[in-house]
């Protein structure tokens, strides 16, 4: 089968194109990622791995190309480009759907995979980017290799190709420096809608070589012949063969497999994409030749098995997948309730469970693949969703969990515990307070374009956010108005609150620019603490709290992704090391009464950190967090962790009667 040069061209160029893009998208996001956490060190690395992929992506083209020109012409050519043609059939497919299922969560799940690599060595990181690359690589290879079956012109698919390439890269260069606004939903969309309609033609070319070989029937049993009425050379029918392969003749057999190809992936694809709440698990296979089966089967957080509640023991198993979290039991009494969370999948995920609101009840964060994690949670009567995050990324798969009884949670009918939950809240009150007044500061400095007090006042006003996060955070719809960083929203939503200003101030734009945010900042701050008045808080959840917010120190801010304009990291380590120690210091009593030893090996940890942070004061604050070497970044890091490892024995303790 002849194809018109220019079309194969275009067919190689899309192909390119896409999956250039997302090659490009995972090399700029690996690169921010070292750069922002202070280890440029690390990048000849990662340019090493990508050097590797490319030239093991260029040599497969090369064997694909020298394995055709050895086989030349005849039923064993015939059935080589079948073969070649069905495997990209599979990967193209695989490639499209992948994307769409999991473009939202690529970041965090690209970062917590290069972090764990960093912990590793330097291998380790050059592995990780040459198998992030060499998967998008190895599928544009093969692609074109396949579309560009029959092609009069060899050099006319890879001229496309390296087109379609130049242009990922010149649009990914464009996406990575926000110098312009791209839709890249819309445009993964549309292209993996074109895409589709290329492995259609693709599927089309593999079954017309098993017919001319032979294995399948049906080769001299035409669909239709246009050939006689329309002229194969005419630029429409050019069109049609160079990219989707629709020729002006066709067995029954090639036609079928393209439209059943065509229609039931389309119709997959353009599905409405499924809400949190009520997610859908889809499992999706091409299988090669006239075959193409899509399983679809019902999950999400759901796969709890409906009407069971949980053991006499109180424990709730949890399965953390990619694509589900499935719970051993949907209802359970009222009373101190443990989850253990299995991470079976292959992203780093966390669980959550929501009281009314999205306001968090308890939460295990960092739960790395392979890894179970404990979570003990007071439950009162009422219903509840419980979420796994995989990616630690969006709004995760979500279910409902109904907690049955009367009873109030026991840990309550302690006085010791009350009084130490009525003492924290009180601490989370004050920190409140303050962080109006100087959120109110900060404002009034952004307003007036005073870029040197705003810059001053920055770290003082964050840190009492910074105490009270795990408090805080648990309003949903307030934490992205006042904390987010670009990149952590959804799609389309607007980038307000701290670290939208933080970028104006420390990139020299216009303050006048930020001023609306300003407004809107102080709102939203305002609004978090009216609505902390009506907060009840348990022992418990100061016991989880205390150790998320050493948790968010050693897992994601000793990155240097949090305040990565400022560079004024270490306020933030300091401030989450403060919430935790006042959370602790609130339960220190029972702490005392059920385990003495305890609290000495807590104060221990906590002065070795404090000794650590106190390396790198300046003034009455911190130096910038570039300055810190990567020995100083992991020791630090170590230092916190250890403290972490006290503290995460707190909850048991705190749990058991």
């Amino acid at each position: 089968m002849e194809r018109f040069v220019g079309t194969v061209f275009f067919a190689s160029y899309l192909i390119g194109l896409r999956d250039g893009l997302e090659a490009a998208l995972v090399i700029s996001i690996l690169v921010a990622f070292l750069t922002q956490s202070s280890r440029r060190d690390r990048l000849r690395q990662v340019w090493a791995g990508v050097a590797a992929a490319v030239l093991t992506s260029a040599a497969v083209g090369v064997l694909l190309t020298t394995v055709a020109g050895w086989l030349g012409s005849g039923v064993r050519m015939e059935l080589f480009e079948a073969a070649t043609s069905l495997v990209a059939v599979v990967l193209v497919t695989w490639m499209i759907f992948w994307m769409r299922r999991t473009a939202r969560t690529l970041k965090g799940e690209l970062t917590g995979r290069l972090e764990t690599a960093l912990s590793m060595g330097g291998w380790a990181v050059v592995t990780m980017a040459f198998f992030a690359v060499l998967r998008e690589g190895v599928e544009m290879v093969l692609l074109v290799f396949a579309a560009a079956e029959g092609a009069t012109d060899s050099a006319a698919p890879l001229l496309g190709m390296l087109s379609g390439i130049a242009s990922a890269v010149a649009l990914g260069w464009v996406v990575t420096t926000a110098t312009v606004r791209i839709n890249l939903g819309r445009f993964f969309t549309w292209t993996g809608a074109l895409l589709i309609l290329v492995a259609a033609g693709i599927l089309k070319y593999g079954v017309h070589g098993l017919q001319s070989a032979n294995v399948l029937p049906g080769g001299t049993r035409t669909a239709f012949d246009l050939s006689t009425t329309i002229d194969p050379t005419s630029w429409y029918a050019t069109l049609l063969t160079g990219t989707i392969n629709l020729t002006p003749r066709a067995s029954v057999l090639e036609i079928a497999a393209w439209l059943l190809f065509a229609v039931i992936m389309l119709a997959l694809f353009f599905r409405p994409a499924p809400q949190p709440a009520a997610r859908v698990r889809t499992n999706a296979f091409v299988a090669a030749g006239t075959v193409v089966a899509l399983g679809l089967t019902p999950g999400g957080c759901g796969g709890s098995k409906a009407g069971d509640a949980a053991p006499a023991d109180g424990v709730i198993t949890v399965t953390a997948t990619d694509t589900g979290c499935d719970l051993s039991a949907d209802h359970t009494p009222s009373g101190q309730r443990t989850f253990t969370v299995s991470n079976k999948g292959a992203k780093i995920t966390e669980f959550y469970v929501y009281g009314t609101g999205d306001r968090v009840v308890g939460e295990v964060e960092n739960v790395a693949p392979g890894v179970r994690r404990d979570l003990h949670v007071d439950l009162a009567p009422g219903t509840y969703t419980v979420a796994c995050k995989p990616g630690m990324v969006g709004a995760g798969i979500r279910s409902p969990l109904t907690v049955t009884g009367t009873a109030a949670p026991a840990a309550t009918d302690d006085a010791a515990l009350a009084a130490a939950a009525a003492d924290y809240r009180r601490y989370v009150l004050s920190q409140a307070d303050a962080f109006v007044e100087q959120t109110g500061r900060f404002v009034t400095a952004v307003k007036a374009g005073d870029r040197a007090a705003a810059q001053a006042q920055f770290p003082v006003a964050r840190t009492y956010y910074e105490r009270i996060e795990t408090v805080a955070e648990s309003f949903g719809d307030l934490d992205p108005g006042i904390d987010a960083r670009d990149g952590d929203l959804d799609p389309g939503a607007e980038w307000t609150g701290y670290h939208r200003i933080e970028q104006q101030l420390w990139s020299g734009g216009d303050l006048a620019a930020v001023a609306p945010v300003a407004d809107r900042l102080l709102a939203d701050v305002r609004s978090l603490r009216q609505r902390l008045d009506g907060v009840t808080l348990t022992a418990l959840e100061l016991a989880n709290g205390a150790k998320s917010l050493l948790d968010e120190v050693a897992t994601k801010k000793v990155t240097g992704e949090e305040d990565r304009y400022s560079h004024t990291d270490l306020w933030d380590f300091a401030a989450n090391v403060d919430g935790s120690r006042a959370a602790l210091a609130a339960l220190r009593p029972v702490l005392d009464a059920r385990q003495p030893d305890l609290g000495p090996r807590l104060d221990a940890r906590f002065a070795a950190v404090d000794a650590e942070l106190a390396k790198h004061r300046q003034g009455d604050g911190f130096v910038s967090y570039t300055t810190l070497q990567p020995a100083q970044v992991q020791l630090l890091a170590a230092t916190i962790n250890a403290l972490g490892e006290q503290v995460s024995a707190v909850p048991a303790v705190i749990a058991h009667r």
